[in-house]
């Protein structure tokens, strides 16, 4: 099993399938991208990273497999499981990828709308509320305290 993968056959499938994964990858950020909308400044930055920890992906392989030779078959290969990639699954993965994160985004909205609306409230009082509020409170934790001193002695 070893040998073949030593082989240039068994190699070019392995770079087959990082061509595969990293087109994967790109529509799985893609999604996000679609879902969260962000400027395009940040959008430049996402994609130089992105791009820099594929290069380091493809050295890292090119160390490991073929002891750090390049061969032309190598990129060809890439290229070829991008390809496949693009034609054969892209369109349902990105629109799959899309309708879950979208599902997600919206119970996230859901979560923070009911944990922000008590802060709405408080921040819509008027400040003499707001400090009955406070001063009652204080006075609550205080008579807790005391409480808690007279159980423990």
């Amino acid at each position: 099993m070893v040998a073949f993968f030593n082989s240039q056959f068994g190699i070019f499938l392995i770079f087959l399938l990082a061509g595969i994964a990293i087109c994967l990858l790109y529509d799985m950020f893609r999604a996000i991208r679609k879902t969260i909308k962000t400027s395009d400044f940040i959008t430049y930055i996402e994609d130089i990273i992105f791009w820099i920890c594929v290069a380091i992906f493809l050295i890292y392989l090119i160390f490991i497999l073929n002891s750090g030779e390049l061969r032309f078959f190598m990129f060809i290969a890439i290229c070829i499981g991008g390809i496949v990639y693009y034609f054969a699954l892209s369109k349902y993965i990105m629109n799959i990828s899309v309708h879950i994160l979208g599902f997600f985004k919206a119970i996230f909205k859901k979560i923070i709308n009911i944990i922000l609306i008590p802060l709405k409230l408080f921040l819509k009082l008027n400040k003499k509320v707001k400090c009955i509020i406070c001063i009652n409170l204080k006075n609550i934790t205080k008579n807790i305290n005391k409480k808690s001193k007279k159980i423990e002695n």
